[in-house]
């Protein structure tokens, strides 16, 4: 039989080892990550749920920065009441605009989706910041970029 300190030392050698076991990334992280490859700023352009008023004039900002700068990775947060939370991200250089969609909601790991923006146009009528990529529309309306108050 092993004695007692012993046990305790391989016990908190165990516990050590779980640590090096690397942890999903987060929203936050991936975010950061996309910044650091396209070597651009992050411009968090986000809506406070409490703003509802202000999604489109932020959606507008978003699309001029699409088609005159400047260089940035632009983010607008979105989370509803079944706590998934979503970062509309676009990444605007001198040569790229880039949409990506990063999701993710309590235990689950981050869901990314990235499409080349081809065109972008804001429609007044349904306020809404449309994005013209290689796999379709993507329609962005101020209740897809404003979180819900909890």
């Amino acid at each position: 039989m092993l004695p007692p300190s012993l046990i305790l030392i391989a016990a908190i050698s165990a516990c050590g080892d779980t640590a090096s076991v690397s942890k999903p990334p987060t929203l936050d992280a991936s975010l950061h990550a996309m910044a650091d490859k396209a070597g651009l700023a992050i411009m968090d352009v986000s809506v406070p749920f409490d703003r509802l008023a202000q999604a489109p004039i932020q959606l507008q900002a978003v699309n001029r920065a699409l088609e005159t700068g400047p260089p940035g990775v632009y983010v607008m947060r979105y989370s509803d009441d079944t706590l998934r939370q979503t970062l509309h991200v676009f990444v605007i250089d001198d040569a790229t605009r880039v949409y990506a969609s990063l999701t993710t909601a309590p235990l689950e790991d981050v869901v990314k989706e990235e499409f080349d923006i081809l065109a972008a146009e804001y429609d007044e009528k349904t306020r809404s910041l449309i994005l013209d990529t290689p796999a379709g529309i993507v329609r962005l309306t101020p209740e897809d970029v404003t979180p819900v108050g909890a």
